[in-house]
């Protein structure tokens, strides 16, 4: 892939471009990453390719190892436990502030996203992936605490990132899409209630999926 200095002129852009490529599955779990290729590679100087790393660093998306430079993070089982306590946590917050404040218009543009999930097959996780991140991405970034925005969307582009070479079964895929119906639902009432179960019951069911899927229990 040939980059083009005028998308990755900021480091920004950079990361921006970075993460899709990481969250697409180009790069695999444990790959180096080697500055000056990564420069090369995308159309841009080494200072603000160290600044990107430097930042994913601290979101947990690659570490720096002596000797060896940046490593995209590997998946192990207490990544994935201390990942899914911090999302648990946060996004119920999210999804009942979205419930309580959210217009028509908000929940119009989740039907939207939902229809295209609806029709991406399970198989085309390249394509699932990031739809099913913009249905959750449009729910928490209507939040008013800047913070646990933050906070949910690192860890849940860990989570992607980690996660992005594990397959989606049948039944995951339906379970997904049931639980997005019975959110919009939910939002359509403001109920932040019933949004409060709904989405505990897809967090722990992502969780069950990825822990059978990784051999975990």
């Amino acid at each position: 892939m040939e980059g083009n200095p005028e998308e990755v002129l900021s480091g920004e852009s950079l990361y921006q471009r970075l993460l899709s490529d990481m969250t697409a599955g180009r790069f695999r779990n444990g790959t180096r990453l080697r500055v000056k290729a990564i420069a090369t590679e995308y159309g841009t100087s080494v200072n603000p390719v160290r600044e990107v790393l430097r930042r994913m660093e601290g979101e947990g998306l690659v570490r720096f190892e002596k000797n060896k430079g940046a490593t995209i993070t590997t998946l192990d089982r207490q990544a994935v436990i201390n990942v899914f306590e911090l999302i648990r946590l946060v996004e119920p917050y999210l999804v009942t502030g979205f419930a309580r404040s959210c217009t028509s218009a908000d929940v119009d543009e989740l039907e939207r996203i939902q229809k295209r999930i609806r029709e991406t097959p399970a198989i085309d996780k390249p394509s699932f992936g990031p739809l099913d991140m913009a249905f959750h991405e449009t729910i928490a970034l209507k939040h008013y605490n800047d913070r646990a925005r933050r906070t949910w969307l690192n860890q849940r582009q860990l989570l992607n990132t980690l996660t992005m070479r594990q397959s989606l079964t049948k039944g995951r895929h339906q379970d997904i899409l049931r639980e997005h119906e019975m959110l919009i639902e939910a939002f359509r009432a403001n109920d932040h209630v019933r949004a409060m179960e709904v989405i505990t019951e897809h967090i722990d069911g992502a969780g069950r999926a990825l822990e059978a899927h990784l051999g975990f229990r």
